[in-house]
């Protein structure tokens, strides 16, 4: 459901011109610093159909984070849904979120400048974001460590906030990431998937301990 009373219809060309200019400056600047005008111009639009098709500046901003954020959420609601290990349900959210990273570049960016500077849509859309992410990693960690794929001394709330820590840093530090690392195509890519082997081979049951029950020899 769309959270402006406004009904945007995204099969117009020009609307997705408007979007397509306003996520890198929303995302770059926040909601407060970037004008309508400047809107208007990065979209090469008239400034008045910004109020015309979204009813404002607000609106435009509230529609843009509520889709980009809906992306992660369907893929949760899928995830959950699907017949395989707590393990692999991981394993598939973190191949998912690295294409929705390559997809929508600026979702990181949007995430986190509503972390330092809040905007009235906090609650509603970030808050509501990351509390139905934790709360998926959480149960899927708890089925883990239940079903004897993870360690049993794990703390599953704790294990969820890291995990979530390195999805997000793997892409809000590609700046750094192209100066550290080795020179290589999709760097953030490598990265993300060298860190989730990092975590998962912190937190999963060693081979010779499911053997044995999760009693050492």
């Amino acid at each position: 459901m769309n959270a402006t009373n406004v009904k945007i219809c995204t099969d117009k060309p020009t609307v997705n011109k408007i979007i397509e200019a306003a996520v890198p400056l929303f995302a770059t600047r926040g909601l407060a610093a970037v004008s309508v005008k400047e809107l208007a111009d990065a979209a090469g639009v008239n400034i008045a159909l910004i109020s015309y098709y979204f009813g404002g500046k607000d609106n435009l901003y509230a529609f843009i984070l509520e889709q980009e954020l809906t992306v992660l959420g369907d893929a949760i609601e899928k995830i959950s849904k699907e017949e395989i290990s707590p393990l692999m349900k991981i394993r598939d959210f973190a191949d998912v979120v690295i294409d929705i990273y390559k997809e929508r570049p600026y979702l990181d960016r949007l995430f986190f400048v509503e972390i330092f500077n809040p905007t009235k849509y906090f609650d509603s859309f970030v808050k509501t974001a990351v509390y139905r992410l934790h709360y998926f990693l959480r149960d899927c960690i708890q089925a883990a460590i239940a079903c004897g794929e993870f360690r049993a001394d794990i703390e599953p709330e704790f294990a969820a906030i890291s995990f979530m820590k390195i999805l997000n840093l793997s892409f809000t530090t590609q700046q750094f990431c192209r100066e550290l690392l080795p020179n290589r195509e999709n760097i953030a890519e490598q990265y993300m998937l060298q860190a989730l082997e990092i975590y998962l081979h912190g937190v999963t049951m060693p081979v010779s301990n499911k053997e044995t029950g999760g009693k050492s020899k």
